[in-house]
């Protein structure tokens, strides 16, 4: 088993990720940090806790952290993920426990924590961490990051540019509401960083076949899993209505849960090291964008994603939520 800290911002697919990688019998998740991100950041605790119940491992300390980013304020799309950040999800139960009360920061400083860390939320809570004790970068060995973009244009002839609507950039949403953490994560030294970014999820589509998988065995989980995967907003139902790789009625992209497959399986996925410059000026959306920084090799080298095993993916999320409860 792989022992792992995960820093999130639930969030539906952030939620998918916490099932997923929990039904995998790969990993040993020792403790949850909160960011804000999807939603505020008490919210987003709650929402943790509240898939902690649903999966049987209440036992997961979660401990709450940053409510902001470092620099600015918090944008957490509600139009997108709902008021909870978790639409689609219905009625659940209250949390059997509060979360921690030690901040998550300080949590993070005691250097007690797993070796191998996972990111799919904004990285404030991480920047803060190593603001605080630059030292923390050594105790972490592996870090995996769901965030960024490192090609806009198409590698895979799936879904055309990615370019934020109504914008001038293509930064992903986790750089982009914090770019200035993500640029001290990635220049902190950490040694072994492997980035997935948007334009390898959104090519990962959650379709009807799939919900239908979910719910076929009636699992608490796998069905609580497609109510909220099937819960699209218009962005999204936009994006993917004319896509013309991925004929099975696409619904929407996943996000967070291609980069916990990563840790569990990494043998779906190709990747090459690059050095990667991130942005932190400009408007929204351009602050956040990452740049192949060629001129400069001596940016931090990351293991990039460039292309993964969709159809084995999408056979290990149906296994991996039907053996939750």
């Amino acid at each position: 088993m792989i022992a792992i800290h995960y820093d999130c911002d639930p969030g539906q697919d952030d939620v998918i990720a916490i099932m997923y990688v929990l039904g995998s019998g790969k990993v040993d998740v020792q403790s949850l940090s909160i960011v804000g991100g999807n939603a505020d950041v008490k919210q987003c605790a709650r929402n943790a806790q509240q898939i902690l119940d649903i999966t049987g491992f209440s036992h997961i300390p979660v401990y709450v952290g940053a409510a902001r980013p470092l620099a600015r304020p918090l944008v957490s799309l509600p139009e997108v993920f709902g008021e909870s950040g978790m639409d689609g999800a219905g009625y659940l139960p209250d949390p059997s426990t509060p979360p921690e009360e030690e901040n998550a920061v300080d949590f993070m400083l005691k250097g007690t924590t797993p070796k191998v860390w996972v990111a799919t939320g904004p990285l404030t809570n991480m920047a803060l961490a190593l603001q605080k004790n630059p030292q923390l970068a050594q105790h972490i060995e592996k870090l995996i990051v769901m965030g960024g973009c490192v090609y806009p244009e198409p590698i895979h002839g799936q879904l055309g540019n990615y370019k934020v609507p109504g914008t001038e950039g293509f930064a992903e949403y986790n750089f982009a509401v914090d770019p200035e953490a993500a640029r001290i994560v990635f220049e902190s030294g950490i040694k072994d960083i492997t980035l997935i970014g948007v334009d390898i999820t959104r090519t990962v589509l959650f379709n009807h076949k799939i919900e239908k998988a979910l719910r076929e065995n009636k699992k608490a989980c796998a069905v609580l899993a497609a109510d909220i995967l099937s819960t699209v907003g218009p962005e999204d139902h936009q994006d993917y209505a004319d896509c013309k790789d991925f004929p099975e009625d696409p619904v929407r992209g996943m996000h967070d849960v291609v980069a916990i497959a990563y840790l569990t399986d990494p043998e779906l996925f190709q990747s090459e090291m690059l050095p990667l410059r991130i942005i932190t000026e400009g408007p929204p959306y351009v602050a956040g964008q990452l740049l192949i920084d060629e001129e400069r090799p001596d940016h931090p080298a990351v293991r990039v994603v460039t292309d993964m095993d969709r159809t084995k993916f999408l056979e290990k999320l149906i296994r991996n939520l039907n053996t939750l409860p």
